[in-house]
């Protein structure tokens, strides 16, 4: 086991049993991140719900059946329109390529899907969000080239653009 310089609490075991882990943003209204984890056996995403002491609660299941997605992404507040609302949002892109949004509702619960793009991602092999307020995706390619497509505050993105390359040594991209 590594060592940590930090102290940090144990979230149980089985974490095995999901093939996609990510964290959208506050999907319940109370200010705190929440995981949610795709069940590898059945599709179904559950969410976690993160306590005030750093723990999760058990889990709740959510949506049934996204075995058809390739990525799962939690990418933060998409569709505040600038008004900050702060409940996550998460996107998940088909087997065709198709990239779809899913919004938080602040109950725990997420709206129906919402197209984004066609024919999105295909080389992707990475795909993170991130919190500037208008929150963008970053993309790595499977030749390392990391792209950014801004978000516009209005649920979706600007075109990509280049912002890096080399990246294709690295495991992941936070």
């Amino acid at each position: 086991m590594p060592k940590t310089f930090t102290p940090y609490t144990s979230l149980g075991t089985g974490w095995n049993a999901y093939d996609s882990l990510t964290v959208p943003g506050d999907l319940t209204g109370d200010s705190r991140p929440n995981l949610l984890a795709r069940k590898k056996s059945t599709g179904d995403v559950y969410l976690f719900a993160a306590r005030s002491d750093g723990s999760l609660a058990a889990g709740k299941k959510i949506r049934t059946a996204w075995t058809g997605y390739t990525k799962i992404v939690g990418a933060g507040d998409l569709d505040s329109y600038g008004y900050g609302y702060g409940y996550g949002d998460v996107l998940a892109r088909d087997r065709a390529g198709t990239l779809y949004r899913y919004s938080g509702t602040g109950t725990g619960l997420l709206r129906d899907r919402v197209k984004v793009f066609s024919n999105w991602g295909g080389s992707y092999n990475a795909v993170v969000g991130d919190g500037d307020g208008k929150n963008d995706l970053v993309e790595r390619d499977t030749a390392g080239d990391l792209y950014r497509n801004n978000g516009d505050g209005k649920e979706s993105f600007g075109p990509r653009v280049r912002i890096a390359t080399g990246w294709q040594g690295y495991r992941g991209i936070f």
